[in-house]
């Protein structure tokens, strides 16, 4: 969900165009360059995930603005020809000094379960929640690259920061246009009013699109907790014990930091399908597919609410990606909107059921 605020970031060599919440909290600096990052002037755009005490006055005002006017509630192509991203390789980074290898216990189940289910999210059901908005209406194909750990430098949530971390670990002429690159952090929310954002920017003016995610560590944060059915609750001693079971098992657990990024990792990932930025050869960058009139996107228009699963005797509000249910929230879908056939109070919200 976005607001239009502009600032400039500047940083040793580069200076960042950054588009923001007005309620953002301050983040921390940038801090070093990669030495790849070689013109002085690029830009983001950001669009953030809130909380869930944040999004509820959002979601009263969506109500309201429901019983005035249906078209308001329809997300719609901003540009022509949309700009959608059909075909996704995701490569996730683990960055902050906690994912060091030794510290087990922070690390938890949670590297395992996001390798998991970004491995196993193209084939679900899940993955047809934004066909509507993707060419030939097929569901979105989406596949994991890989990983990669920086457990030597400290995180920020600054889009700026994120952004040369990226590009410093991917390497700057090596960003695939299809990339998606969600990185996820060992800070800790704190005051701010978002779990979560993508992003885009260029390593250089000119270069490849780098479409990229943010998370925070949302170990024991109830404001970004889903409440998974199959997570221990927020802050009880055993919430972020390693539960998420080994290949081959029958088991259905995991930590509740895990559960926690795994929810908000699909809300990012299907706003960066439907509405990604567009860098065009000359002029401003713009998010380029689809949002309301407020400016909400697929997975703003659903947030924090969970519908029935996507497998038929499975736990309500659950989905199976893989062999393993997970607390996920719905995407918003025109088409269910119009027929009255999704969840939730404005009727638009699916899982893939």
């Amino acid at each position: 969900m976005r607001k239009i605020i502009s600032l400039i970031v500047t940083v040793p060599c580069l200076a960042f165009a950054v588009q923001s919440e007005a309620f953002e909290s301050a983040t921390t600096s940038a801090g070093g360059m990669a030495e790849d990052l070689r013109v002085p002037e690029s830009k983001i755009l950001t669009d953030y995930l809130w909380t869930k005490g944040a999004y509820g006055a959002a979601k009263s005002r969506m109500a309201v603005v429901k019983k005035s006017t249906v078209a308001s509630n329809f997300v719609t192509a901003h540009s022509s020809p949309v700009v959608v991203m059909p075909t996704i390789n995701t490569t996730a980074i683990f960055w902050g000094t906690s994912w060091a290898a030794t510290n087990t216990t922070f690390i938890s189940d949670k590297i395992a379960g996001l390798k998991y289910f970004y491995s196993n999210l193209g084939v679900s059901t899940y993955a047809s929640t934004v066909s509507e908005y993707l060419p030939g209406s097929f569901p979105l194909a989406h596949s994991l690259v890989g990983y990669k750990t920086d457990a030597a430098t400290k995180s920020s949530a600054s889009p700026t920061a994120v952004l040369t971390e990226v590009c410093k670990l991917i390497g700057a002429n090596n960003i695939d246009p299809n990339g998606y690159y969600p990185v996820y952090s060992d800070l800790p929310r704190g005051s701010a009013n978002y779990c979560a954002y993508h992003s885009a920017g260029q390593c250089y003016a000119g270069g490849t699109t780098v479409q990229f995610g943010f998370f925070f560590n949302l170990n024991n944060d109830s404001g970004c907790d889903p409440k998974s059915p199959y997570a221990p609750a927020s802050g009880s001693t055993g919430a972020q014990a390693p539960l998420f079971p080994p290949s081959g098992s029958t088991l259905v657990t995991q930590s509740q930091g895990l559960a926690a990024l795994i929810n908000v990792t699909a809300h990012e990932l299907a706003e960066t399908a439907t509405d990604p930025v567009y860098f065009p050869r000359t002029g401003s960058a713009y998010w380029a597919g689809y949002f309301d009139l407020a400016g909400n996107e697929v997975g703003d228009k659903c947030a924090w609410t969970f519908g029935p699963s996507n497998v038929p005797g499975s736990t309500a509000g659950t989905v199976m990606v893989g062999a393993y249910d997970w607390k996920l929230q719905g995407e918003w879908s025109n088409q269910a909107y119009s027929s009255q056939t999704g969840y939730d109070s404005l009727k638009g919200c699916i899982t893939g059921s």
